[in-house]
């Protein structure tokens, strides 16, 4: 038998929980550990069992993991596990990858999730309420849940297991929840926040190439793209996950007004850039959206615009020219104050229940240092995030 971790990392956390894993698993198996950018697709159908991990970002995982699920061949008869670090919301990441990943024929066996630091979520205070996450404690608890998933998936290819069943249904663990239809970019907000406007989307179809390409479709978990008219249309079904417009290879799905100020838009300073001799946004780019090769450089439609590149430059020459509409939204919607902040609530019920540590006092929030608002460059270094990979 042989195993492979393919993870994520943008800011360290899914890192270091990536590598205890790994560890366990070494434990009772041969096992390899790739960062997703590293890992090839059709590689994965030399391994019998699969650990693949990000972090939750809008209630699913990052467009990076989608495509290499999507990339997969076939792997039918194969196991996998998933996990993930979040920032006190742990919701939808487990439907929404295992979606992709059963659709390649994939059994999933298990499941985890740990709290993490939060550094690129910029209408978010620093210090951040889960600060200090992933500690040694978190660490060891990965490890053990590697060594666990190698030792059940032995026993079920020996035949001395079944396949524990996954949660489902409105009543599962949040992870496990469908990201509802209709859904806001961000489903939490303070009480009597009025309901935000949904972002729309159309497609172009002097870029599109359907049916030759099918990705959009393939890749939509409600049905919501429909090419049986003319012109496709997105029906009011679409749930927001925006994995249409970031994966889309010809950049064919276009974002209203409303879908681009929520969005981060970013530009390069060319007075302030050092390229070619630095290359940190480009390297750390999940979706390769960063374009040097015309001038002035641009930010592609498959940008995250989980504007890490803006919190790693060292030279503060990626700037935000929307910062207030697509981050002071959130600070608004969702109160910028531990008396009334929706995350306190969820990180009080998930202590009660025993799965979260405070490491960082309330006392010690940054409520009134908004990450977005940060002057100095870069506002955390590569180095600080422990990213190497």
């Amino acid at each position: 038998m042989k195993g492979i971790i393919v993870y994520y990392s943008g800011t360290g956390s899914t890192a270091k929980v990536a590598k205890s894993i790994h560890r366990g698993m070494k434990q009772t198996m041969d096992c390899d550990i790739l960062p997703v950018k590293k890992a090839s697709p059709p590689a994965m159908s030399g391994y019998d069992v699969i650990g693949i991990g990000g972090p939750v970002w809008g209630s699913k995982e990052t467009a990076n993991l989608r495509l290499f699920a999507y990339n997969l061949p076939d792997m039918t008869g194969k196991l996998c596990f998933l996990f993930c670090t979040h920032g006190a919301s742990p919701s939808g990441f487990m439907y929404s990858l295992a979606w992709a990943l059963k659709k390649k024929g994939l059994k999933i066996i298990g499941y985890n999730n740990w709290y993490g630091s939060v550094f690129q979520v910029l209408h978010m205070p620093k210090p951040y309420l889960t600060d200090g996450h992933p500690d040694e404690i978190d660490l060891n608890e990965a490890e053990v849940f590697g060594r666990n998933m190698a030792d059940l998936a032995r026993k079920i290819i020996a035949g001395e297991a079944d396949i524990p069943e996954m949660p489902k249904g409105p009543d599962a663990d949040p992870l496990w929840r469908h990201r509802g239809v209709g859904a806001p970019v961000s489903p939490l907000a303070k009480p009597g926040a009025a309901p935000a406007p949904v972002p729309q989307r159309k497609i172009d179809t002097q870029k599109c190439i359907y049916p030759e390409c099918t990705m959009c479709i393939d890749n939509c978990t409600v049905n919501a793209i429909d090419f049986s008219v003319s012109p496709p249309v997105i029906k009011p079904s679409c749930n927001q996950c925006s994995f249409c417009d970031k994966l889309c290879p010809q950049g064919a799905i276009e974002l209203d007004a409303v879908g681009m100020q929520r969005r981060s838009q970013h530009k390069i300073n060319m007075e302030k850039c050092k390229y070619p001799k630095c290359t940190i946004c480009i390297d750390h780019c999940p979706m390769n959206a960063i374009d040097f090769s015309v001038n002035p450089p641009v930010f592609k439609r498959s940008c995250e615009g989980d504007d890490l590149c803006w919190v790693i430059c060292p030279e503060g020459a990626i700037e935000l020219t929307n910062a207030e509409t697509a981050h002071g939204f959130y600070v608004e919607r969702q109160g910028a104050h531990f008396d009334n902040h929706p995350f306190l609530k969820l990180l009080a019920d998930a202590e009660a229940k025993g799965r979260f540590r405070w490491l960082t006092p309330l006392d010690k929030v940054g409520w009134d240092n908004l990450i977005y608002k940060m002057e100095k460059h870069p506002r955390f270094s590569v180095e600080e995030l422990g990213i190497d990979d």
